[in-house]
């Protein structure tokens, strides 16, 4: 396996022209090399290539600037893609702090050891950075012990977290790229990916999906005519085209003008016509084709391609063709010394074929490793070898693969399968497999393990007694591949992994495993799609594991009943709830019993029983305090029911030390990010806007192509802060970006609900500041918004349409105050849901806000109420400064114009400060229209504007006295001030004052 890392010495990597020859073939005659005139050469520059070259410059350029980017290299076999790649790493070793590392992957068989480019490009980024610099970028104790398992010199002696399905690596390799692209612009290569293994796979989807790190370019290659229909490489490059981030550049052939150039430069020389039409005739366009004929010394313009890239190989001698055939049957990368052993004749001729063909260029080294010039070469070598001989090498090298996983490398278990397979010893190679699998998953390498599970089952049938070589039967493996699929987030690939083995169990027996898979599937539907889709399994589990109460079964009946509690009245789903911790309890397993308990506290939290759900969440994480999984989901719920209850500081302080504890065990992305982005919420609730930004980027990074419904969630959270911080446009910018991945009602109303909420406050807000006939519009489209209140989900879930069914209320204040007439069913609704909302202390301003928007903008009473809930300490910061806002212009409108102003003046100053710069701004706007407005009756006080009035409506001093409860005195005080301030004489001047000025 070669590994081109920017530092190395030794035999030039294929496509870089430094071995020539002195002669070359070309045309119907024969053109040599310094007798015909064109001595041989070096290209010094890449060929007709200037476009692809400038996205690779450009995605280099936005790497080292900051903003992280990846390009997908593909291109048939022999087309550049490599010489490519090195001309752009040409130019990344001249820029400053760059840092470039390389996998390569190799044809291993179809399942390869896991994480072998990965292993290769780690270990070059050691090299480059320093082992105690890769040590510390790990970052924590844990976090360095899995990436032990790849790079052996980081093996501190400290626990790695346990096998449980987790995929550890690649949250590892993502933290340490992260810290390390912060002091460096890390340029990384994985090439070849038709042949990557299935855990590189899934890393590579990972990295390309995150793309975390501060200044980082990743430069992916593969073989675009390997990867037809059914290559599982296909899913993973449209998942990675998905992203913006990432470009693609494809690599085609060269027209006969630039095979005319590439022979120039290899020559030096100016080449006829007829040469170049041969050649470009003969090499289809394809760069590596030219390069051979014209540097082959005796390569005549006939025969097939095939017959092209042997030319190099039938050069050889006896003894180097036969080190090559080995080489073909071994693989690229294979070590020199297990190369040596495996061959059959004397030392002497293989260290003598071995120097020949490196000699001529037919094979390259990388310190120990060997590989071909060209994978085309291995190809056609390989076709060479007649069965017997195939199977023989297979053998011989099975047999040394073997002995060394028998000493206790497992890691090259995968090898001794394919090629026991390869001889014929299907017995043999099942049994390496079965090791292979078991070293894939203590390497949390799942997607390998499934696949070598799928190895298993092609090989079931040709071996004896397969169930006790595997320790299970067919099913349970394939019940296992479905969960390894899943752990590494190849959902549709698991889900299609359950639907085949449904088909194939069996209709009788094996229930606990058919079980299994329908809570497999339970569980996928649950995580990206909703409880509705989930529900579908529910049923079956129960038939299948009726009367059971055995630990085997538990996990799978607690996980459906505990579901199935979603999906019924608020009573019965309580008491479904309770028998279902009752029945985890029995279990004596403490995540079971977790789970059951996670499960119980979202079913109180709907309810209100916000410190009965905190209670279960503390249990769960008291009892499963070591767990990688529902302890900390517990954690990540407390954070969400400490947010419903208003305890927003609370809420911040538990999830900022749970995400610290996630960090330190590798799952800041698993466990950490829903995490960050409860914490985010709660941030906004509490006003703290420029913070949860920051905590709202940090988990759209690790949480980006992960589930659509975090999406959603992520910017539902971030358009609440930009609207109510005053930008709308931003605000509608995010709405459109969540609209596509919206989720049904049924499957996630709280979700459904909050957009639509958000559609209905944006609507108003830019109703505030429209035009008349836009301001209908937009009257219009909050009000078919607000129509979402009627869903049926809303009655069953009435928590979760808190901030719809405030947005509805607004909506029909707004309507009523522009003389529409009522929807008197979302009326109906909207009282119904006020009713049904949790009666709790953290509910109280929601009920308060919904009685004082229905009853209308003028009772003072009830904006009072409002104002108090809200400022009670329980509800967002945003809604404290909109109820006093309210009120104020209830106060103005009944008069009291002194304490409304200066209500007015606090909203103005105080609501930018807790991210409600709207609500700000509608105040300040208040207050500059009762300037405008203001007449010369606003100079008197309100005592004086009553006396006045009193005065022109003919009373004398005591009777004025009289009526407003005052002594005469005081009323000839008044009226003497008023006198004065007016501008009138008398009291007839002061009437006639008043009747012109002081009717509004």
């Amino acid at each position: 396996m070669v590994s081109e890392a920017p530092r190395r010495t030794g035999p030039t990597p294929p496509g870089s022209w430094s071995r020539r020859r002195d002669t070359w073939a070309a045309g119907p005659g024969r053109v040599t090399g310094p007798a015909g005139g064109l001595p041989l050469r070096e290209s010094p520059v890449l060929v007709a290539r200037e476009r692809e070259l400038s996205t690779l410059v450009d995605a280099l350029d936005a790497g080292a600037d900051g903003a992280p980017s990846a390009v997908i290299v593909r291109g048939e076999a022999g087309i550049g893609k490599s010489r490519l790649v090195r001309e752009l790493l040409d130019r990344a070793r001249a820029m400053p702090d760059t840092v470039i590392a390389t996998g390569t992957c190799v044809e291993s068989g179809p399942v390869g050891a896991p994480y072998g480019a990965v292993r290769r490009l780690l270990h070059e980024l050691a090299l480059e950075v320093g082992v105690d610099a890769l040590g510390d970028a790990a970052g924590s104790p844990r976090v360095r012990a899995t990436l032990a398992r790849l790079v052996p010199e980081l093996d501190d002696g400290a626990d790695a977290p346990p096998a449980t399905g987790v995929d550890y690596v690649a949250e590892a390799v993502e933290r340490v790229l992260e810290r390390l692209s912060v002091d460096h612009h890390l340029v990384l290569v994985l090439e070849d990916l038709h042949w990557a293994d299935d855990a590189t796979r899934g890393l590579v989807r990972t990295l390309g999906a995150t793309l975390r790190g501060s200044r980082l370019t990743l430069l992916l290659t593969y073989r675009a005519d390997d990867v037809r229909t059914g290559h599982p490489l296909r899913a993973t490059v449209a998942e990675l085209e998905r992203n913006r981030a990432i470009s693609t550049v494809d690599v085609g052939r060269l027209d006969r003008h630039e095979v005319a150039e590439q022979i120039r430069r290899l020559t030096g020389a100016e080449p006829d016509a007829a040469t170049v039409h041969a050649i470009e005739e003969r090499s289809e366009g394809v760069p590596l084709f030219v390069e051979e004929l014209v540097l082959s010394p005796d390569a005549r313009l006939t025969g097939t391609l095939e017959d092209i890239v042997l030319a190099r190989y039938e050069r050889l001698g006896t003894a180097a063709r036969a080190v090559a055939r080995l080489l073909s049957v071994a693989a690229d990368g294979v070590d020199e010394e297990l190369l040596a052993r495996a061959w059959a004749g004397r030392p002497a001729d293989f260290r003598r074929g071995l120097e020949e063909a490196l000699g001529a260029g037919a094979i390259r080294a990388d310190g120990t490793a060997l590989a071909f010039h060209h994978a085309l070469l291995r190809e056609a070598v390989q076709a060479t070898l007649m069965p017997r001989e195939r199977a023989t090498a297979h053998a011989r090298l099975a047999l040394l693969l073997q002995g060394l996983v028998d000493d206790g490398r497992r890691d090259l278990a995968a090898g001794a399968a394919h090629h026991w397979r390869a001889a014929g010893e299907p017995g043999r190679a099942f049994d390496a497999t079965v090791l292979a699998l078991a070293g894939a998953r203590a390497q949390y390498a799942m997607a390998s393990a499934a696949r070598l599970g799928e190895q298993l089952l092609e090989l079931w049938d040709e071996v004896p007694d397969p169930e006790a070589r595997a320790d299970a039967s067919a099913l349970a493996i394939r019940c296992r591949i479905a969960e390894d699929l899943r752990d590494s987030g190849q959902m549709h690939a698991a889900m299609r992994a359950i639907d085949a083995a449904l088909a194939t169990a069996p209709e009788r027996g094996a229930e606990l495993e058919r079980a299994r898979l329908h809570a497999a599937a339970m569980s996928l539907a649950s995580e990206h799609v909703g409880a509705a889709a989930a529900a579908v399994h529910v049923e079956p589990i129960e038939t299948l594991l009726r009367g059971r109460t055995d630990a085997a079964a538990l996990p799978y009946l607690v996980q459906a009943r505990a579901l199935s509690a979603h999906l019924v009245d608020r009573v019965t789903a309580m008491r479904v709830s309770d028998e279902v911790v009752d029945l985890a309890a029995t279990s004596g397993d403490p995540s079971i019993l977790s789970m059951a308990l996670c499960k119980r506290s979202t079913v109180r939290a709907r309810d209100g029983e916000y410190e009965a759900a905190l209670a279960d969440l503390d249990h769960a994480l008291a009892i499963d305090e070591g767990a990688m999984l529902w302890g900390r989901c517990a954690t990540a719920n407390i954070v969400d029911t400490l947010n419903r209850l208003g305890r927003y500081d609370d809420a911040v302080e538990a999830g900022e030390s749970a995400i610290t504890d996630a960090i330190d065990v590798g799952l800041e992305r698993r466990i950490g990010a829903p995490i960050t982005a409860n914490v985010a919420e709660a941030l906004v609730n509490a006003g703290r806007l420029d913070e949860a930004l920051v905590h709202v980027r940090r988990a759209s990074t690790l949480l980006r192509g992960e589930s659509p419904r975090w999406e959603c969630f992520l910017l539902e959270i971030e358009a609440v802060a930009a609207l109510w911080d005053g930008h709308l446009d931003r605000a509608a910018e995010l709405l459109a970006a969540e609209a596509p991945l919206l989720p049904d009602p049924e499957d996630d109303a709280e979700g459904a609900f909050n957009a639509a909420a958000l559609t209905v406050d944006l609507a108003l807000a830019r109703r505030a500041a429209a035009p008349p006939a836009e301001a209908s519009r937009l009257l219009d489209d909050a009000s078919r918004a607000a129509a979402m209140l009627l869903h049926p989900e809303a009655v069953r879930d009435p928590s979760a349409a808190a901030m719809l069914l405030l947005a509805t209320c607004r909506a029909i204040a707004a309507a009523r105050a522009a003389r529409v007439p009522d929807d008197a069913a979302l009326v109906d609704r909207a009282v119904a849901l006020r009713d049904t909302q949790p009666d709790h202390p953290a509910t109280a301003h929601v009920r308060a806000l919904v009685d004082a928007l229905l009853a209308g903008p003028d009772d003072v009473d009830r904006w009072r109420r409002a104002v108090d809930a809200c400022g009670a300490g329980r509800s967002p910061r945003r809604l404290v400064h909109e109820s006093r806002l309210r009120l104020a212009l209830a106060l103005r409108r009944a008069g009291d114009r002194r304490t409304a102003e200066t209500m007015l003046a606090e909203v103005a100053r105080d609501a930018g400060a807790d991210g409600a710069s709207l609500v700000g701004g509608w105040a300040a706007a208040a207050l500059v229209r009762r300037e405008e407005t203001r007449s010369p009756l606003d100079s008197l006080t309100s005592r004086e504007q009553e006396v006045l009035a009193l005065v022109a409506g003919g009373l004398t001093n005591p009777q004025i006295g009289a009526r407003l409860h005052i002594a005469p005195k005081t009323a000839s005080v008044h009226v003497s001030a008023i006198l004065a301030k007016v501008g009138a004489a008398n009291r007839a001047e002061a009437a006639a004052w008043f009747s012109e000025h002081g009717r509004r």
